[in-house]
């Protein structure tokens, strides 16, 4: 108990009062400063605590790259380990002990032992092997002739213990020849192939990595092109240390070209419906008759495993079922599938694909992954959920304020459904239906099925995905009459009203047509589609590669006999680019831009659904505004009966969009010298700072508003701030703070740096997962 007070209260205190102490003297060394030679560790005095690791001589390398192939490490205590330190120092001298309760001397012996992983000692031995690594190490990049050594002594200037490898490097050998031998037979396509992947050149200094990477480049496109038992041998080097240069031969064993002979596949269902053959076959990029490719068989076994009815696929030789022979493989297709039916209540987080709204719920749900024996996913769930959580974070939790969505859906979804050339196509359909919380007296009752045509392209091109998309929908505004009415009431004056009436115009088409119609005739016709590439290293916490979308949306107009498919009259597009890029080992380099925009078609008798409208500001947008609050012009509240702008701002969006971001992640390293929990603690703390910019135009309850074609660049909205995030399964779960630095809308002092008491706008954000 009182171990666990010292650390939670009596440090903290220890630590206000003993800052100028630390710096001004040397806890470690305080009973040895006259001593010459190594300084004994305080913790235990028969061994010697390494202070500093020092290298003399590394011209060619930084200290700090060779510091990481080492074994041996240097004392690293935090500043409490030093508080505790200089406090049980001063605890063992005699007139201390006068005053000093013994259960306390005890107590920080015990937490300087729970410290100990702080403190590393010199070893002989680890010394030794370090020293022979470093001069591997050198030996690898082409200095054959260096030599290292190291020295362990006490630094009288620092009173630390210094471990200092002495390195001469000499000079670098450089290659003279480099000779591939075996590769002679190879077809004239394959050699010439192999040729562009020989990039080291002669005159260059000897890299061994280099030329590995080299080798192995050639051997994976020797196993791609038939070769399936191709190996080489260990590279010959001939070293001229007198002329410093290198020779190097290199000898592949292609063995004969092998073609394919079988194709055989053996289950481990575990009791669960079986996937028939003609799908697995589809899904195989190789076949009987085909050169062996390695790469093929990669792809083949992420494109079963991406039916979601297998656990494991390995895909290798076999003569189980087919002999073969000098020229010949049989191959043997493993898989072991997976619990098909699933069912549950859970409580979920997610965010939109579009929007980037961060929604949670609860789900109640049933899927069957090969419903009829083709790996169909079948699935039908019930959502009730509170949309956009970082809004209603914002207006303080009211549930007034919560924007409600319950939503029933069931869908069905065939992963292959053809190839065309090298793309294959596949196909899902859903119907949902959803009652939508628009404000108290209005809500949004919406039946739709949409069906999606998945497209997978080649992995190599700049877009790997696409979709053809087609929706039916049917949007009813329920109450619309008696809010339409109620909001009025509320009006002032002319002004007020006509502001009201031009906000419900793009609900009033709407609340028209339902009137007119039947409940089961569509009021949106949707056709669209995407393209996406995506070449992330992880879509929840990427540090290099990118991500681009682009997507049309478009409805039929009438023309001539065609008859109005719906009241929605809308064109949309928008594209989405995103790219990331690794700084150092803790920091990555982010940057967004989005751009979107929409035709409207007559305004007095069609609509653009609300999901298809634009939105800026709030976690995933320009962070100095509140969700769904940035437009400009910035409307006025004065003009507006109080609290119907809120519902405007809110559900009626805009029909353009520009934004992007700059952002720098940082992401703590994992302590070497910590305890296991701390360590994975600090390990999944992160930094961010951003810069935000952009804004939203033709605002649906103002969609006249006369633009100049400069507006859209210098009504930018900017906005900067920091964030702290904790990293989870799907991203980090994380807090930003963000300031507005220029408002394009407001009257005066429209930069940060002439406003007063800019603290008042700011703005805090909670969200999951990065902004993008």
């Amino acid at each position: 108990m009182l171990n666990m007070i010292l650390k939670k209260i009596f440090l903290p205190v220890l630590n206000i009062f003993s800052l100028i102490i630390i710096i001004n003297s040397n806890i470690l060394n305080a009973q040895n400063n006259n001593n010459h030679d190594l300084i004994p560790s305080y913790i235990n005095k028969f061994q010697y605590e390494i202070g500093e690791i020092r290298f003399i001589g590394n011209k060619s390398f930084n200290s700090s790259e060779l510091q990481n192939i080492l074994v041996s490490r240097q004392t690293n205590r935090g500043f409490d380990h030093k508080i505790l330190l200089y406090y049980d120092v001063q605890f063992k001298y005699p007139y201390a002990r006068k005053i000093i309760p013994p259960i306390m001397v005890k107590s920080f012996d015990q937490a300087l032992l729970s410290m100990i992983n702080e403190v590393q000692f010199f070893e002989q031995t680890k010394a030794e092997n370090d020293a022979f690594t470093l001069q591997d190490y050198y030996n690898q990049k082409g200095f054959h002739k260096a030599k290292v050594t190291f020295s362990f002594n006490a630094d009288k200037a620092s009173q630390l213990n210094v471990l200092t490898f002495i390195i001469n490097e000499d000079s670098a050998s450089t290659i003279n020849s480099i000779t591939y031998d075996g590769l002679d037979s190879l077809p004239a396509d394959l050699a010439n192939n192999i040729k562009s992947l020989m990039k080291v050149r002669i005159g260059e200094r000897f890299d061994e990595a280099r030329i590995f990477n080299e080798i192995r480049a050639i051997h994976f496109k020797l196993l791609d092109n038939g070769y399936y038992f191709a190996k080489f041998d260990v590279p010959l080097v001939l070293k001229d240390t007198v002329q410093n240069i290198d020779s190097i031969i290199i000898t592949f064993h292609t063995g004969k070209r092998q073609k394919i002979s079988g194709i055989d596949y053996v289950d481990s269902t575990k009791g669960q419906n079986l996937v028939v053959n003609e799908m697995k076959d589809k899904q195989l990029e190789f076949g009987i008759g085909n050169w062996y490719s390695i790469n093929k068989i990669n792809r083949s076994s992420n494109n079963l495993l991406s039916l979601g009815t297998f656990d494991i696929v390995k895909i290798d030789t076999s003569s189980i079922f087919k002999p073969q022979t000098d020229s010949t493989l049989s191959m043997l297709v493993f898989t072991q599938y997976r619990k098909q039916q699933e069912w549950g209540v859970s409580w979920y987080i997610n965010r939109t694909a579009i929007d980037n709204f961060t929604n949670s719920g609860l789900e109640a749900s049933y899927s069957h992954k090969n419903i009829g024996g083709i790996a169909q996913n079948f699935n039908i769930y019930l959502r009730p959920e509170i949309r956009d959580i970082s809004r209603w974070v914002q207006e303080g939790l009211a549930i007034s304020k919560a924007d409600f969505q319950l939503q029933a859906g069931i869908s069905l979804a065939q992963p292959l459904l053809f190839i065309i050339d090298k793309a294959r196509f596949g196909a899902a359909g859903q119907l949902i239906y959803s009652y939508t919380k628009i404000f108290s007296e209005l809500q949004l009752s919406t039946i739709s099925a949409p069906i999606k045509l998945p497209i997978k392209f080649p992995e190599f091109t700049f877009i790997q995905y696409g979709t053809i998309d087609v929706l039916f929908e049917r949007q009813v505004p329920m109450n619309y009459d008696v809010a339409y009415q109620n909001e009025l009431n509320k009006a002032d004056s002319v002004s007020e009203i006509e502001k009201i009436k031009s906000s419900f115009k793009i609900y009033e088409a709407l609340n028209k047509y339902r009137n007119e119609t039947g409940m089961l005739v569509p009021s949106a016709f949707i056709f669209g589609g995407s393209l996406i590439g995506d070449t992330r290293n992880d879509i929840f916490n990427p540090s290099s590669g990118y991500y681009f979308n682009f997507s049309l949306d478009l409805t039929i107009p009438k023309i001539g006999f065609i008859p109005m498919l719906g009241i929605a009259q809308f064109y949309r597009a928008q594209a989405s680019y995103y790219l990331f890029k690794r700084l150092s080992p803790t920091t990555i380099f982010a940057f967004k831009v989005r751009g979107g925009v929409t035709t409207w078609g007559n305004q007095d008798s069609t609509y653009v659904p609300v999901e298809r409208q634009f939105f800026a500001g709030g976690a995933n947008s320009v962070r100095g505004w509140a969700s769904r609050r940035l437009r400009y012009p910035q409307p006025n509240q004065s003009d507006y009966a109080k609290g119907t702008l809120d519902f405007f701002e809110d559900f009626v969006g805009s029909g353009t969009i520009l934004e992007g971001s700059f952002e720098l992640r940082f992401r703590f390293l994992r302590p070497k010298n910590f305890d296991e929990l701390l360590s994975e603690i600090i390990s999944n703390i992160g930094l961010t700072a951003f810069l935000d910019w952009g804004n939203t135009f033709h605002w649906y309850s103002d969609y006249n508003y006369h633009y100049n074609w400069y507006d859209y660049f210098t009504k930018l909205a900017v906005a900067g701030g920091v964030g702290m995030g904790y990293m989870t399964p799907v991203g980090p779960f994380r807090i930003d703070l963000a300031l507005p630095i220029y408002d394009p809308s407001a009257e005066k002092d429209k930069t940060i740096f002439t406003r007063e008491n800019v603290l008042k706008d700011l703005k805090l954000h909670i969200g999951l997962g990065y902004s993008f």
